[in-house]
């Protein structure tokens, strides 16, 4: 992806450490640890990062997909820090799935749950591609996302960007199909998704308290929560109202 842009839009070679490209606003890095602890992109002065990446999807699903990061519970196996949220570029965000949602492939254009590293201060993102063997080296794909991608970086840095509300999700599995939809078609911009797996722990205790959070580590500050109401039951539901209570957000259900 980050060859395609460098290519397409004729950026041109600057080698100052890990930024090897630039063009106008936007920079192209490249990082020699893992991205998911690239945690020096913070010295780096960025209005915003997107992190241009793929995964095998256990689950086995194609898509184009964004995120931001952080761990919901006091587990960080894949960088950054237990209980601990980066910050979101929630309209940045929504820009990169609507870009994607336009993508004519057949395979889903979906946010994904806020999850792993690494742990960071400058807003950011993921942009994905995730599937079997043959989505991950499909280079069609991969011109695809990182059109898309650029597209919304440029367009975030010019403030084009239309967003209705800003809001946190709550509940669903890890690929939202109902809060990606409210992004595609009523254009809420969501910073972080709390899913339903990360919610309670198995000792009764759960999660929620991450929640305060999203409040402050974000380029926009949540207006509103969206809960996937059919997809918790009714101890999370209790709990997550309560805690939404306590930090002053109000909510809707989908």
């Amino acid at each position: 992806m980050a060859e395609h842009i460098v290519k397409t839009h004729e950026f041109e070679t600057v080698d100052k450490g890990p930024i090897k490209y630039a063009k106008d606003d936007v920079r192209v890095c490249a990082f020699e640890s893992s991205l998911d602890e690239a945690e020096q992109v913070d010295l780096l002065g960025f209005d915003f990062a997107i992190f241009l990446s793929k995964h095998n999807s256990e689950a086995g699903v194609s898509a184009f997909s964004t995120h931001s990061m952080g761990n919901w519970t006091s587990e960080a196996k894949f960088g950054g820090k237990g209980k601990q949220l980066s910050y979101a570029a929630p309209v940045v965000m929504l820009a990169v799935l609507s870009n994607m949602s336009k993508i004519g492939e057949p395979i889903g254009k979906t946010y994904e749950a806020t999850h792993h590293g690494p742990l960071l201060k400058t807003p950011s993102l993921f942009a994905e591609i995730g599937g079997n063997r043959e989505a991950l080296g499909n280079k069609k794909y991969a011109a695809e996302a990182s059109g898309a991608t650029y597209s919304a970086a440029t367009s975030a840095l010019n403030d084009e960007v239309d967003y209705r509300k800003v809001a946190i999700g709550i509940g669903s599995n890890h690929y939202p199909e109902k809060f990606s939809r409210l992004a595609i078609e009523k254009s809420y911009a969501f910073s972080h998704i709390l899913p339903k797996y990360a919610i309670m722990n198995e000792d009764g205790t759960n999660n929620l308290d991450v929640l305060q959070q999203t409040l402050e580590r974000s380029t926009h500050m949540p207006e509103i929560a969206v809960i996937e109401w059919k997809s918790l039951n009714s101890a999370a539901k209790e709990e997550a109202i309560k805690k939404l209570d306590e930090i002053g957000l109000d909510y809707e259900k989908v």
